[in-house]
């Protein structure tokens, strides 16, 4: 049990200083060093190394700011040191310090990386392909959270998996995350999971929405569960080049083929050129679309005069060439 000294007036810094330059004017001495001032506690200290040190909790000890004193916390991590126990370690090292209130304490952190979720994944799979697993299977990780894993700065942010198990029949598997790869001092982590078989489908690499139309520059590949990949999913460039989404299409996901369409050039009850064109004549009239038409589509026209409606072919913006047997509504 630690035994704390009796509570004894303690002078305020200033007054100190002032009173040690005295008496070093009066012995001709210099004034005071940097050293023999009052101990001054740190309140929130960073430190990148495994150890804490008495120079990382205070100013002016001199010579023993190099001593070590406690195993720092794990990188990316924080503990908070308490005034007892910052009393007892300043009494035990003869340091001149005491906590003002109850309320005094230090918070040290360590820094730290965050190491790549993704090295982590494709290490995984890696090693469970070793095993047994499908080659390129998708993996889902149950405790996906134990994949935060920091390690000191400074440091090769390398992974290695150790303890793979793999279970075909049940498509389960465990294993051990370890990085830095081989340090001594390296974080373990064990996770669990399932292993699917897999298909690549091109996605888009940011949002779309209607009157956006897709290009190569907006996709990309990415692995998902075959199981996701129902035959109402694009899973070729061609099917997405060129189209336009019906409406809001998130990046990232499979893109389904009921959520694009060909780009809308004639929009619904805008105005539009009827053509008709024989091989003795070209007639033409002006019409209102009555639906929404892109290039090749077959839709419904009213003749602006006559009020009859005709199926007309999209041509381009704004112009539509009338189906055999529209001659009389045109001429109308």
């Amino acid at each position: 049990m630690t035994r704390f000294p009796a509570s004894r007036s303690v002078p305020s810094p200033r007054r100190l200083l002032a009173g040690l330059m005295v008496a070093a004017a009066l012995l001709g001495g210099a004034p005071a060093s940097a050293a023999q001032l009052p101990a001054l506690l740190k309140t929130s200290i960073v430190v990148d190394g495994d150890v804490i040190r008495l120079g990382d909790l205070w100013d002016n000890i001199g010579d023993k700011a190099e001593t070590p004193l406690a195993n720092a916390p794990q990188p990316g991590k924080r503990i908070t040191l308490e005034p007892r126990w910052l009393s007892a370690v300043a009494q035990s090292y003869g340091i001149d310090w005491r906590p003002a209130s109850m309320f005094e304490r230090a918070v040290v952190e360590r820094t730290g990386q965050t190491v790549d979720i993704r090295a982590i994944e494709t290490e995984l799979r890696e090693a469970l392909a070793l095993e047994g697993a499908p080659a390129g299977a998708s993996v889902e990780v149950s405790n996906r959270q134990a994949l935060q894993i920091v390690v000191p700065t400074g440091t090769a942010a390398t992974v290695a998996v150790r303890e793979v198990a793999y279970d075909a029949r049940k498509n389960r598997f465990s294993a051990v995350i370890e990085a830095p790869a081989g340090a001594p001092n390296a974080a373990r982590v064990k996770i669990t999971g399932t292993v699917f078989a897999s298909a690549r489908v091109p996605v888009l690499t940011h949002a779309m929405g209607h009157g956006d139309v897709i290009t190569e520059r907006d996709i990309e590949w990415i692995d998902v569960r075959e199981e996701i990949v129902r035959r109402d999913v694009a899973t070729s460039v061609r099917q997405l080049v060129g189209q336009e989404p019906r409406y809001q299409v998130r990046a990232g996901v499979p893109v389904r083929t009921a959520e694009i369409q060909k780009p809308v050039v004639v929009s619904k009850n805008s105005s539009v050129t009827m053509i008709v064109r024989t091989k003795f004549m070209t007639l033409t009239a002006q019409g209102r679309a009555v639906e929404d038409g892109s290039t090749g589509d077959i839709i419904r026209v009213v003749n602006a005069q006559s009020k009859q409606t005709v199926d007309a072919k999209v041509d381009g913006p704004g112009q539509v060439s009338v189906m055999p047997g529209g001659l009389r509504a045109l001429a109308n």
